[in-house]
């Protein structure tokens, strides 16, 4: 600054007389001559542009070192874990450990693939009830070595007892729950049922790792409501958190034909019946004709005559009384078997051969009864119970015998049907 204004004094000097300035125009010129020359100094030093972050491992960076920000949330028994996953990082997996304190020794849990998506997941399973879980994640390079960082922030929850509803079900179709509780501490078990959680009922808790099972009744509900149970376990000062298990009311009874399929053989049919929480139950070939069928007491299965004479398909109706204060309605259609596909076979070698007069015969087809003979003449013939299988004696002599056989049910009788098989005398008779 000094340097110009010694200038501008020199240039002011070498000019003419007559053209030499009033000295206050001559301040004025100086004054800005100077403040030009401040203007370029201070435009030469002036701070550069810091460079943009771009490590998310950074500590010091806006994501505080933890890029991958985990998070866990308990089901049950299973504590599931998620986090962000940073690409274009050389990140080839991610280390899993897992301790019940911060300051303890960890403990390698697995390692999970990285891949392209935005998230990770592992579910950590089986975990302790009534203990607390920490977590971390590390992300490692394809060398297993720990990536742009050597910590990994921590996440942990506290689990209370592991509660069980009805053999772990999302529904219950009765009032009366089988409730199991699973604690690793605590001598006794604080139980309520929602949604205010009043009041509570107390119940010895089992062994640490033992099961207890508690037996409770929820109320009533409706088709859909939600039932809920509160557990906590308390040893004197001790008291856990708690666990809130939970699980939708299903009073649905899907019943079907006993031993499965829509194919019937007779006009009396036995049901196979889920029967939790049935009171009462009624059936009928119709749903108007409800209204006049007897109530029975809830069971697992029925027999009762619900079909008619009709070869077509028919309908069962049930009307099923809980003991959560409503009825459920459904019903199943079911077709007669007209034996057009009746079928039956010897079973003996693809040779036909049999040493022994003892051998049984195959049949296909929903009947009520089957009667055979050697002879094509079955009049004479005994109808018996059938079954899937007969066992079948061949009459004396070697040879071919040739047997003959019919099905019927409640709609039909079967074409006369037959199979064969050579006996071949051994000399002694093995069925005798």
């Amino acid at each position: 600054m000094h340097r110009s204004s010694t200038v501008a004094r020199r240039a002011v000097s070498k000019l003419p007389a007559l053209v030499q300035l009033p000295l206050a125009a001559l301040g004025f010129m100086l004054m800005a001559m100077t403040l030009l020359a401040l203007a370029g100094l201070s435009g030469c030093e002036s701070a550069p542009v810091p460079p943009a972050w771009d490590n998310p491992f950074d500590p010091t960076g806006p994501d505080d070192g933890d890029p991958l920000h985990l998070n866990i949330l308990a089901v049950g028994g299973t504590i599931n874990l998620t986090w962000d996953q940073p690409q274009g990082r050389g990140i080839a997996e991610y280390a899993i450990s897992h301790t019940v304190h911060p300051d303890s020794a960890w403990t390698s849990v697995t390692r999970v693939a990285h891949t392209t998506g935005i998230n990770n997941f592992y579910p950590y399973e089986n975990a302790t009830p009534t203990q607390s879980h920490w977590f971390r994640v590390q992300a490692m390079d394809e060398d297993g070595n720990a990536q742009l960082v050597d910590y990994a922030t921590t996440t942990g929850t506290l689990l209370g007892p592991r509660v069980i509803i009805n053999q772990d079900g999302s529904t219950v179709a009765s009032r009366l729950l089988a409730v199991k509780v699973i604690v690793s501490r605590g001598t006794s078990l604080r139980v309520a049922l929602g949604p205010t959680f009043s009041p509570e009922v107390t119940f010895p808790a089992a062994a640490a790792g033992d099961t207890a099972v508690l037996s409770l009744d929820a109320g009533a509900f409706a088709q859909g409501d939600t039932v809920r149970v509160r557990v906590r376990s308390v040893d004197g000062a001790y008291s856990s958190v708690a666990t809130i298990a939970t699980a939708k009311v299903d009073f649905s009874p899907d019943f079907a034909i006993a031993g499965g399929g829509t194919i019937v053989a007779s006009r009396t049919v036995t049901l196979s019946i889920p029967a939790a929480g049935i009171d009462q139950m009624r059936f009928a070939n119709s749903e108007a004709g409800l209204a006049a069928a007897s109530w029975t007491p809830g069971a697992g299965t029925h027999t009762e005559l619900l079909l008619g004479a009709g070869e077509t398909a028919q309908q069962i109706w049930g009307e099923f009384s809980g003991d959560f204060g409503f009825n459920s309605v459904s019903h199943l259609t079911v077709t007669p078997d007209l034996l057009t596909g009746a079928a039956f076979r010897l079973e003996v070698p693809a040779n036909r051969q049999t040493t022994t007069r003892d051998i049984r015969g195959i049949l296909t087809g929903k009947a009520t009864q089957v009667r055979w003979s050697e002879s094509p003449d079955l009049a004479a013939a005994p109808w018996q119970a059938h079954a899937d299988t007969l066992d079948i004696t061949l009459s004396e002599g070697a040879g071919t015998k040739t047997i003959y056989l019919q099905m019927r049910n409640d709609w039909r009788v079967s074409a006369l049907l037959s199979d064969y098989a050579i006996f071949v005398s051994t000399g002694a008779d093995p069925a005798r």
